[in-house]
């Protein structure tokens, strides 16, 4: 229970001290993420950068796509499961930038994300950095805007990146299958 306590603390205090002038940037941050947008994007941009050509930019794009779907129907699962309260219905002083409808628990923003930035900073190490700062300001930006606990987010993550883990896992069993044999 005192986790709980804690957990709805922080967020009543992030809620109650946000800085107005930034509040577009937290609901940008849950708009680019819907589904993994942002990252099918870089996914792209990841590798036409990195010359690997078209089709197999496209190639990226699709793993990166399915993989962040996969994370974000993986937190629905847990969300039917527990039903967790949203913190500004649990919470009168939380007043969300925008309203949410489903479970709280876990995230799936912070899902997706993880996810997209665990595949491409396998597929770009020297992006890993950025992958990881922009997956955290998004897992951030749902505890901001007010529609997730910390506790939601930093579960979500993890869930991110374990399904971001299990397609890297793919992803090098599919260069393995495509290198020639001696």
């Amino acid at each position: 229970m005192l986790l709980g306590s804690l957990d709805g603390q922080i967020a009543v205090w992030v809620t109650t001290h946000r800085v107005s002038s930034l509040n577009w940037i937290f609901v940008g941050l849950g708009r680019i993420e819907m589904l993994g947008a942002v990252w099918v994007a870089l996914a792209l941009v990841v590798g036409l950068a990195t010359r690997r050509g078209v089709l197999a930019s496209l190639g990226l794009a699709i793993l990166v796509a399915a993989t962040t779907f996969a994370a974000d129907a993986a937190s629905f699962g847990v969300k039917d499961l527990t039903s967790r309260t949203r913190p500004f219905v649990a919470h009168r002083q939380i007043h969300p930038l925008y309203v949410v409808h489903s479970s709280s628990f876990p995230a799936g923003h912070a899902a997706t994300a993880f996810a997209g930035a665990t595949l491409l900073a396998y597929v770009w190490p020297r992006g890993t950095t950025f992958f990881l700062l922009l997956a955290t300001a998004i897992g951030y930006s749902r505890v901001y805007v007010g529609v997730h606990y910390p506790s939601d987010v930093i579960v979500g993550a993890l869930l991110g990146v374990a399904v971001g883990l299990v397609a890297v896992a793919v992803l090098a069993w599919l260069r393995r299958r495509r290198e020639p044999h001696n």
